[in-house]
C-alpha cells in the first residue's frame, strides 16, 4: 500500500456526480456536476482532471474511498464500478462510507449538543432514506426507508432540540414533519464531504473487501413494467 495519504473520493449517490481528492484530511480539490443522468459520461474525466490538478497518479493514493448507498440504483453501480476498476487496477485499498453518513458530517459544525441531525436521500413520492444521527454525527438508527407523515421521527420529538434536516430528500417533508424546531440545510451529497470520515478509515486501516463489496442499495430498483403485448 502507497505511504502517502492521498486518497480519492467518488461519491454517485444521488443525481450530483461528485469527485475530490484530499492529502490526510485536508482536501486538495474537487469537481461536481448537477447534470442529470450523466455519471457515465463525466466520473472519470473528472477523476483524470483532478489527478493532473493534484499531480499525482493512481500509484501516490493511499485508498479510493466511495460513498456506499443508499442511493439512486444506476448512480451507485456507476460509482462502484468505478472505484472498484481503479482500484482492481493499482491495487489500492477501498474506503467505503454510507451515504446518510456523509451526509450527516456535512452538519455536524452547525449542530450544538442535543440537536439531531436527519440527513434524506430521496427515495421519490414521500418516501427516502434517512437515519438520524447525534450532534457530534452518531448514528442513533439504522439507515431505513420511510414514507415522511407527521409520526416521522417521533420518537426523537422535543420542543426544545433542533432537528437538521439535508439531503435531496429533505425540503418535500417541511410542511409535513411535526416537530417545533426544524432547521434545513441545502447541503447536497458530496465527495467534499466525505474526507474526514475517509481518512479515519484510512487510519484505522478499514477497508472493504474488493472481491465482495457491492453497493448498499437498500431497495431493489425501480423497474416500470411495459404493458405492452407482444404476442
Amino acid at each position: 500500500m502507497s505511504k502517502s495519504n492521498y486518497i480519492l473520493h467518488i461519491n454517485s449517490t444521488t443525481g450530483i456526480c461528485s469527485v475530490a481528492i484530499s492529502d490526510g484530511d485536508r482536501l486538495i480539490t474537487h469537481k461536481e456536476t448537477t447534470e442529470a443522468n450523466s455519471h457515465t459520461e463525466v466520473i472519470t474525466v473528472f477523476i483524470q482532471e483532478l489527478m493532473d490538478l493534484a499531480k499525482i497518479g493512481y500509484r501516490d493514493l493511499a485508498a479510493v474511498s466511495l460513498a456506499s448507498g443508499p442511493g439512486s440504483y444506476t448512480s451507485l453501480r456507476v460509482g462502484c464500478s468505478t472505484a472498484k476498476g481503479i482500484c482492481f487496477a493499482h491495487d489500492i485499498p477501498l474506503i467505503t462510507i454510507p451515504s446518510l453518513d456523509v451526509l450527516a458530517s456535512s452538519c455536524i459544525t452547525s449542530a450544538i449538543e442535543g440537536d439531531f441531525i436527519i440527513p434524506m436521500v430521496d427515495a421519490r413520492r414521500m418516501e427516502v432514506y434517512t437515519a438520524v444521527y447525534d450532534h457530534d454525527g452518531n448514528k442513533l438508527d439504522q439507515d431505513h426507508a420511510l414514507v415522511v407523515d407527521k409520526a416521522a421521527y417521533s420518537d426523537y420529538a422535543d420542543i426544545d432540540i433542533a432537528h437538521h434536516i439535508v439531503g435531496n430528500g429533505a425540503e418535500k417533508t417541511l410542511d409535513v414533519l411535526s416537530q417545533p424546531k426544524i432547521l434545513l440545510h441545502k447541503h447536497y451529497s458530496s465527495a467534499i464531504h466525505m474526507v474526514n470520515l475517509a481518512y479515519k478509515a484510512l487510519l484505522a486501516e478499514d477497508f472493504s473487501d474488493l472481491g465482495y463489496y457491492e453497493p448498499f442499495y437498500l431497495k431493489g430498483a425501480n423497474v416500470t413494467k411495459s404493458n405492452k403485448k407482444y404476442f
